[in-house]
């Protein structure tokens, strides 16, 4: 995220420097991280500043760097407000309560509650990462890209692999890999791309901790349709109106749904072909970092371009 948002801002003509605070401390430690932070800063004299995690950055060094500087903060795993009790979240849920904006991809009115000037801004897409010419290796009816974490959904694929010819990409698939076919790891950018071109189906499911969700949706969302896949995605109240269906994507609602879209969609390659071309114009001049940049900088509220 912090690197695509990154290439944005120099395409819309920004200066930039970027502060890897995980590589720095992995490297010179904790305390030397704070010190080396701030003299970029003192050495950059940024006009704005925008903040990702910052994991590795003690509170009082955000606020020395961002004192008296426009600032916001975006975040992209927002159904983790339910692990706040965590070390890792709490600190997020800190740095966003000292910025002056701090943007999420779903679950505002929780965020706000705990303290934070929510507002709501959906993830994007990079828009550099496109369509790809299809790989025979990669190629399946359906495709699933993420982390196997998440037991529930891991059972849904399954059902789903028991229908059709489904592949999982991602880690962390180790307790179900004799139940689906598993790639063995993590991909990333041109992998992604090749994956989600190759595969006829790109499957969008949420996670348990996600229950409830209206417009939050994953990054993987923005990514497969912008890298040229055709995306069948969960539906939620709000997320439906974020993509319309049968232009620029397709929804289900549960298992049954899934199962009925997926047979539709595989018989109908034109129909698909259609939605995939339509889906990737649309998400490349909407919902790319590129078009994100006017609300981190300026503060605005998002507005959706189909409303």
């Amino acid at each position: 995220m912090e690197r695509s948002t990154e290439r944005a801002l120099k395409r819309a003509g920004h200066r930039t420097s970027l502060f890897d605070d995980k590589g720095y401390r992995r490297i010179f430690g904790q305390r030397l991280t704070q010190r080396l932070a701030l003299a970029r800063v003192r050495r950059f004299q940024p006009d704005f500043v925008f903040l990702s995690k910052c994991q590795n950055l003690d509170l009082e060094t955000v606020e020395e760097i961002i004192a008296d500087r426009p600032n916001s903060m975006w975040y992209h795993d927002p159904p983790s407000y339910r692990k706040i009790h965590k070390p890792d979240v709490a600190h997020v849920a800190a740095v966003g309560r000292l910025s002056q904006t701090f943007f999420v991809s779903g679950f505002v009115e929780e965020w706000a509650k705990l303290g934070l000037p929510a507002k709501f801004l959906p993830s994007a897409a990079d828009l550099e990462l496109g369509p790809t010419t299809p790989d025979r290796k990669a190629a399946s009816d359906v495709a699933f890209i993420g982390t196997g974490y998440d037991a529930s959904r891991a059972d849904f694929l399954i059902k789903v692999a028991h229908r059709y010819d489904l592949k999982v990409w991602g880690p962390a698939w180790e307790r179900w890999r004799t139940q689906l076919k598993w790639n063995g790891g993590a991909i990333e950018g041109k992998e992604v791309a090749r994956v989600c071109s190759s595969a006829k189906i790109n499957l969008g499911l949420n996670p348990a901790i996600a229950k409830g969700a209206t417009d939050y949706a994953s990054d993987r969302m923005w990514i497969v349709i912008q890298a040229g896949g055709f995306y069948l995605g969960q539906a939620t109240p709000g997320v439906t109106e974020l993509l319309r269906d049968g232009d620029h994507c397709a929804w289900y609602n549960d298992l049954e749904s899934c199962l009925d879209r997926c047979a539709y969609y595989l018989a109908n390659p034109a129909t698909r072909e259609r939605i995939r071309r339509e889906g990737q114009v649309f998400v490349r001049d909407h919902h790319t970092f590129d078009q994100r940049i006017h609300n981190l900088l300026s503060g605005e509220a998002f507005v959706n371009p189909l409303a």
